[in-house]
């Protein structure tokens, strides 16, 4: 089995559909959640060993609202953003044509529209990860003393873009771009459903 094969069965195996909305632990609804759970009285519970099973359940009820919403509203807060490097543009030269095929086997790929571009950073809001990821925001930092352009690209704010990675590095050569109906179909390709 190669890993496209794995990848595809075990996103088969994911219990909670790409289009299921997700909340935060942290929302009103969820507090208000366990709130109603905790007021919940314990029938037959008296005395000591009544008051520690009153304990235990309200123990147990907590761990399970806070699994239970972790799995089912999107897990913790957001936490930093994924930093990857844009390289050096020299890379150019080794260019191979884009082709959905070699793009399904980067670790890293996400469609992110640009939220600032300063100086050597860029950073991107992500719209959608189709692998690699789960960061809510990504920096692209270009090397010292370079503007942050890669292969072409000239950031824009507000401009959606398709990324792909490897080792830490943004892709050249056409892999990452300007979210086109042209790269955005061979981005389907590569990460179908």
């Amino acid at each position: 089995m190669d890993d496209k094969e794995l990848r595809n069965r075990i996103q088969k195996l994911d219990p909670m559909s790409s289009g299921v909305e997700t909340r935060s632990v942290m929302d009103e609804s969820s507090r208000q959640m366990l709130e109603a759970i905790m007021e919940q009285p314990i029938s037959g519970a008296t005395g000591d060993s009544g008051r520690r099973m009153q304990w235990f359940f309200a123990a147990a009820a907590v761990a399970a609202v806070a699994l239970g919403s972790f799995a089912i509203f999107g897990g913790a807060p957001a936490g930093p953003p994924l930093r990857l490097a844009l390289g050096d543009s020299n890379a150019i030269s080794s260019c191979l044509p884009v082709e959905a095929g070699f793009l399904a086997d980067m670790p890293v790929a996400f469609e992110g529209t640009a939220t600032a571009v300063d100086g050597e950073v860029v950073t991107l809001a992500v719209d959608e990860w189709f692998v690699g990821g789960d960061a809510e925001t990504v920096e692209l930092v270009a090397q010292s003393g370079m503007q942050a352009l890669i292969g072409g690209i000239d950031f824009e704010v507000g401009t959606t873009y398709l990324v792909s990675a490897e080792s830490g590095n943004v892709n050249f050569c056409g892999y990452s771009d300007v979210a086109s109906p042209e790269l955005r179909a061979i981005y389907d390709e590569a990460f179908p459903g």
